[in-house]
């Protein structure tokens, strides 16, 4: 593992990015919905959020919003 080593886990279309900080690995799950395993304690920063410490392996998936009105996500 590299010091300061940031890997974006954030949908590709995020404009502020979310990263996983000194992961010990981040594994693609699922292109579709975005989803990654990631290995190892670690902090998850962006900018407009608070900082987590994450202390255990985790998972992460984008937020879809759906809207009742048009059904549509």
């Amino acid at each position: 593992m590299v010091q300061n080593q940031k890997v974006n886990v954030a949908s590709k279309e995020s404009t502020s990015g979310h990263y996983a900080v000194n992961p010990k690995r981040v594994v693609m799950l699922d292109d579709i919905n975005e989803t990654r395993f990631v290995e190892g304690d670690c902090v998850l920063s962006t900018k407009n959020h608070t900082d987590l410490n994450m202390k255990s392996d985790c998972l992460i998936t984008i937020q879809n919003v759906y809207d009742p009105f048009s059904k549509m996500f």
